[in-house]
């Protein structure tokens, strides 16, 4: 007599193998994913570094402000600054009104405020500014004296591309043209960053020498990060140093990393004018 189906034994041994060849493979889909993710975010970047290069092409040679501080028509305090425009890429979240709201904001305003910013017209699409292995806006802000729901808007320019009053800060004088930049290539004006408040406040900052970090950089890609160029180019950085990469996985503002690869490579491609 044939028999018309499995056994209780065999059944079992099946679901094992099936249980087992799943554990071995999830590791291996999970890097596939974020490697995937890793494509999508430098196109992502590619696009931002593109209409941030136009910007400038049809604006008389002027950098977009790289802050979220203030409104379109907002200057910079004088004294003790110099009362140039802000002009900033994107705005705080704000409710359909205006009212910002730095802490307690949803995603839709963040997008709101990603909406109003000045690089809009070039880039009309709130997702690219949205990295998928970015999971902040899942839940509450880390800093637990913000509300709301954690960062949106994945990207941050640093601050020597336009992000600060011309007479300068952080130990640099920024740059405010595009033609002051040499060698465009080299310089990067988009990176990913994590702030815990919220929202990537401001802009993103590191002392141009010496040996520590100020803002860390998102860690999203298999111990690897995005980043933009000002030549309208876009690449992804594989961190070498294992105390950076430590300090990644688990970020917090400041931290003194002498002799890191990491932290020399990104001195060297900080974009500013020159030194204070």
């Amino acid at each position: 007599m044939k028999r018309k189906g499995f056994t209780l034994i065999e059944l079992l041994v099946v679901i094992s193998i099936i249980a087992l060849l799943l554990a071995i493979l999830m590791p291996s889909l999970g890097v596939v994913k974020k490697k995937a993710q890793g494509v999508v975010c430098l196109a992502n970047l590619d696009s931002m570094s593109k209409a941030w290069y136009l910007y400038a092409a049809e604006n008389s040679d002027r950098l977009v402000g790289g802050t979220t501080t203030g409104t379109i028509l907002a200057r910079w305090p004088k004294p003790p600054h110099d009362n140039s425009p802000c002009d900033p890429w994107v705005l705080q979240p704000q409710d359909e009104s205006g009212n910002v709201r730095g802490s307690g904001s949803e995603i839709e305003e963040k997008i709101i405020g990603i909406k109003r910013g000045l690089l809009w017209p070039y880039l009309e699409n709130h997702k690219v500014y949205h990295c998928n292995a970015d999971n902040r806006s899942k839940s509450a802000p880390l800093d637990t004296s913000y509300s709301g729901k954690g960062g949106y808007r994945s990207y941050s320019i640093p601050s020597g591309a336009n992000a600060f009053p011309h007479r300068g800060a952080w130990g640099l004088v920024p740059y405010t043209r595009q033609s002051q930049i040499r060698q465009p290539s080299s310089k990067y004006v988009f990176l990913e960053e994590t702030d815990a408040r919220g929202y990537n406040m401001g802009a993103w900052c590191v002392p141009p020498t010496g040996t520590k970090w100020t803002d860390p950089v998102a860690m999203f890609h298999n111990e690897a990060s995005t980043f933009g160029f000002a030549d309208g180019h876009a690449e992804l950085y594989k961190w070498r140093d294992k105390d950076t990469i430590k300090w990644l996985e688990k970020p917090t503002p400041h931290m003194d990393d002498p002799g890191s690869e990491d932290l020399i490579w990104i001195q060297k491609h900080l974009p500013y004018l020159r030194l204070l």
